[in-house]
């Protein structure tokens, strides 16, 4: 019987050391696929962060972009803005010359008018003179003819 008890402690004795064998096994292979999952965590986690940077700088880098057109844009309607504010000024400069030329040529016109009548009426007066002049040589040549006759 102690053999057989023997026996069975050795197949006990046996039996837990292939159990534990095989336990400390699993929990190598368990430390190990813990290990792995680990590393790979960290690697997707690494990923993670240099995509987020990736994508920060891709957004920073459009914003950049956006920021120098928006820049270059107000530097162009400033620079549209002084050259309109030039033009009005060149339009309002132009406009009082025209203003000043209106009022000139009125007055050229008002004394054109002046004239006109002056040299209307100079017309009438020398179209009056001659006849004046037409009836005084019309008397002077019945004079003359009568004192051709008297003097006969």
């Amino acid at each position: 019987m102690q053999e057989s008890q023997d026996q069975a402690t050795d197949e006990y004795a046996r039996a837990l050391g292939d159990a534990q064998t095989r336990l400390a096994q699993k929990e190598a292979e368990l430390r190990k696929a813990a290990e792995n999952h680990a590393s790979e965590a960290e690697q997707l986690r690494c990923r993670v962060e240099q995509e987020s940077r990736d994508t920060h700088q891709v957004e920073a880098n459009a914003l950049r972009e956006q920021l120098a057109q928006l820049e270059k844009s107000v530097e162009q309607e400033m620079a549209l803005n002084v050259e309109l504010q030039q033009r009005q000024t060149e339009q309002e400069k132009l406009l009082a010359q025209r203003d000043d030329v209106s009022s000139q040529l009125q007055e050229v016109n008002r004394a054109n008018s002046r004239l006109l009548e002056q040299l209307t009426e100079l017309g009438q007066e020398k179209d009056k003179l001659q006849q004046e002049l037409e009836e005084t040589r019309k008397t002077a040549d019945k004079r003359k003819a009568m004192l051709g006759r008297a003097g006969h």
